[in-house]
């Protein structure tokens, strides 16, 4: 090597050590330690003036009421004129088939049971629009409902992106209404059911969480809200943008500019702002003042009933200058209005804040104090309070970490930091839970999330060399240690799930038909939790419904294809190998549902001369809804207009007649992403389900404990003598439709005070 080239290189080398050097020297020097202090954020803190932060009526200042009821105006629109003809038409364009063919329908002619049912994530903004605008015209308090219940994780679909769409619908189109009634999000609204014999009086649980209002600013903040979802697909024009620290401060003066301007000139933004603020605010200084009051007890049910009081409001609340503060400056508006409520609280602030009357802007110095006070004496005193186990992690403090309190999601994510790190108090913690002595949170999670884990995790625990594992202290025994301990974390959170949902009632009379065919996707694409395959939620539900039926409807489930078969699940194979014996159940190349009644439960039920009451009363069908044709390809592609559009359960009512029986109650649980139904709203004897959740399947549980507790009855009475006689109680059971059972999930106790506002 020559001296020049060789001179070269120890100079380029020397240049590259020195840069790091100086980083290091820098990073030391000037920002000790950045993670740890909100005071060093390279961010602009500061905000504009905001007057209407310290009023509570600033709703009413930003975006003031309408002259009128907008409920009353509605109600008493005139009616749009109907016309047998066009009703006819309509009727004919709402015919449309499923991708195998089958006779289906567009809409169930309900704008209401529309909106309920048919929107999904994956929709774009002008559908939603249109679904939630028709619905909105039809009833904007019972569509104001419907709203919430899709994002309500315990009494409703717990769809937080579908949840996004329908409110960025509602923030544009009636932001009084949609500001008004986001603190029904975090409000402990949903019942919690307590095992017997639990007498506590425990706080109820919220729709959503804290998180979903910095979300929602920060998507309104940056125009995203409710917009499609776009993938960056290396485009030439972000290959040639400059990157580094420049171009960074860049995108934060213009994020930042942007920010101040809406704050300006949007009033239906700044109205958001001063509403995700002072929500925080309330219960953050309400957290405060209960856990002053914790220091000073040593009671023991006392501090119990105190700590249950304490929201997460402390955990989700914005950290200075960090993912949802950088974007929003949110924490400048939370810490202003601490301070502005000092008075009546007993905090001591610096006394360089002593002269800030809050009638202008902060100064950058003020905003920092104020901010770092945040940080420092309200969020760490209450994340500590909540025993979140970030701020341990972060610390590497993790023996200090409490497992039972850590929630369904967080362990989920870290449980393998957990055995990593704490290696022997996770492990006898897991120990504890699978002996009943300590309990695990899952009942929030969904449940073919559980599912995937562990079909992902029982694969992997297959590739270890199980002979080395066994007799080596090596990699194959970390590995299996490892596995096993992530199947015992899932399996128990599928544990909890079930104990919470059968605190809520049983199924009776009832057997899930499981659709496995090959539409529905395959059991070894278990990666994609965000948006699975329906196989898995047509599985993981499937065992759901097989374990909470009673008995002997549990533990069975009917194969969805051209030769239908009932097949037990056997409780001691475990979740993963019947999921496994579900998954691989023969579907024959076809999905026609006719034939589970026609082919299994019908013949059956002739063979043996079985009785009406003797019949399976209610049947859930968990598909994508792509049915096959049911009847001969020449019947319907040579149908005449004259003859009527039959769906499958039509078809399928025409058969149980014909035999003289009663057709099953059906529940058709869509899992898919096409857009068809089966029946119109008000079809007797059908229902219709779409999504994931396991709170969805509340509304049917517990019905025929509620009949034998509280039966509804129509009571015959008559004056006599001035006395009223009482006559005999009638049984009142009325068959269920689309639109009643949409009525009975959205009409819960924990959707009431809901308010149309504009």
């Amino acid at each position: 090597m020559s001296s020049s080239i060789r001179a070269f290189s120890l100079g380029a080398l020397r240049r590259q050590w020195l840069s790091k050097v100086n980083r290091f020297i820098y990073r030391v020097t000037m920002n000790p330690n950045p993670k740890a202090s909100p005071a060093f954020t390279s961010q602009t803190i500061t905000l504009p003036h905001l007057p209407e932060l310290y009023k509570a009526n600033f709703l009413d200042l930003l975006l003031p009421p309408p002259a009128e009821d907008p409920v009353a105006s509605i109600k008493n629109a005139t009616p749009v004129p109907e016309n047998p003809m066009i009703s006819a038409l309509d009727n004919i364009s709402n015919e449309v088939r499923t991708e195998n063919n089958a006779p289906a329908l567009r809409s169930t002619k309900s704008p209401l049971l529309d909106a309920f049912h048919r929107p999904a994530a994956h929709h774009d903004p002008f559908r939603i629009s249109e679904i939630f605008e028709k619905a909105w015209k039809e009833d904007p308090e019972f569509t104001l409902r419907i709203i919430f219940y899709l994002r309500s994780i315990h009494d409703g679909k717990s769809d937080r992106k579908l949840f996004y769409r329908a409110w960025s619908w509602l923030y544009y189109k009636h932001p009084r209404t949609a500001i008004g009634n986001l603190h029904k999000l975090v409000e402990p609204l949903c019942e919690r059911k307590l095992r017997k014999g639990d007498e506590r009086n425990l706080p109820g649980m919220p729709h959503g969480y804290w998180k979903d209002l910095l979300n929602i600013l920060c998507l309104v903040a940056t125009n995203r809200l409710g917009q499609e979802d776009h993938y960056n697909l290396g485009s030439g024009k972000s290959i040639t943008n400059p990157r580094g620290i420049p171009h960074r401060k860049q995108r934060q003066n213009v994020r930042y500019q942007d920010l101040c301007k809406k704050l300006s000139d949007d009033p239906k933004f700044r109205a958001l702002y001063v509403a995700v603020a002072r929500l925080f605010v309330d219960q953050i200084a309400s957290d405060a003042s209960l856990r002053d009051q914790l220091e000073k007890t040593t009671d023991r049910e006392v501090r119990s009933a105190l700590q249950w009081r304490i929201s997460l409001a402390g955990k989700w609340g914005p950290t200075p200058g960090r993912s949802h503060d950088r974007i929003t400056n949110i924490s400048t508006a939370i810490a202003q209005l601490l301070h502005a409520s000092r008075e009546s609280q007993s905090w001591i602030y610096p006394s360089s804040l002593s002269g800030f009357d809050h009638t202008g802007p902060l100064s950058v110095e003020q905003a920092r104090t104020l901010r770092s006070f945040l940080q420092r004496w309200f969020l760490a005193p209450l994340r500590a309070q909540s025993q979140c186990p970030e701020p341990f992690m972060s610390a590497n403090m993790w023996s200090s970490i409490n497992y039972s309190r850590v929630p369904s999601v967080c362990m989920s994510n870290n449980s393998e930091k957990f055995l990593k790190h704490d290696s022997e108090r996770f492990s006898r913690f897991m120990f504890d839970v699978s002996i009943g002595k300590k309990t695990i949170s899952g009942a929030t999670l969904l449940p073919h999330e559980i599912l995937m884990r562990l079909l992902e995790y029982d694969k992997d625990l297959e590739s270890v060399n199980m002979q080395k594992a066994e007799t080596e202290d090596g990699v194959d025994r970390l590995k299996k240690k490892f596995f096993e301990t992530q199947i015992a974390v899932a399996s128990a959170q599928w544990s909890t799930l079930i104990d919470r949902l059968k605190q809520s009632g049983s199924i009776d009379n009832a057997i899930a038909v499981c659709d496995v065919s090959g539409s529905m996707g395959i059991l070894n694409d278990y990666t994609n939790r965000k948006t699975p395959e329906p196989i898995f939620p047509a599985i993981a539900m499937s065992m759901l419904l097989a374990t909470l039926a009673k008995p002997p409807f549990n533990n069975g489930f009917i194969t969805f294809s051209a030769d239908p078969q009932y097949l037990r699940l056997s409780e001691l194979s475990g979740i993963v190998k019947n999921a496994r014996k579900m998954g691989e159940a023969n579907w024959s190349m076809n999905t026609d549902l006719r034939k589970v009644f026609t082919g299994l439960l019908l013949p059956l039920a002739k063979k043996h001369n079985l009785k009406k009451e003797d019949m399976i009363k209610r049947i859930f069908v968990f598909s994508d809804m792509q049915f096959d044709e049911s009847r001969r390809e020449s019947y319907y592609s040579g149908r005449p207009q004259s003859e009527p559009w039959e769906t499958t359960y039509d078809i399928i009512k025409k058969d149980y007649e014909e035999a003289g029986y009663d057709v099953p109650e059906i529940i058709y649980w869509d899992l898919g992403k096409a857009d068809t139904v089966e029946v119109h709203a008000e079809r007797e004897g059908v229902a219709m389900m779409k999504g994931f959740s396991a709170g969805m399947m509340k509304v049917f549980l517990g019905e025929q404990e509620d009949k034998e507790d509280a039966m509804l009855v129509d009571v015959d009475e008559k004056e006599e003598d001035g006395f009223v006689v009482v006559g005999e109680a009638k049984a009142k059971e009325e068959a269920i439709t689309p639109i009643g059972i949409m009525r009975k999930a959205v009409m819960k106790k924990s959707f009431d005070g809901l308010v149309v506002l504009d």
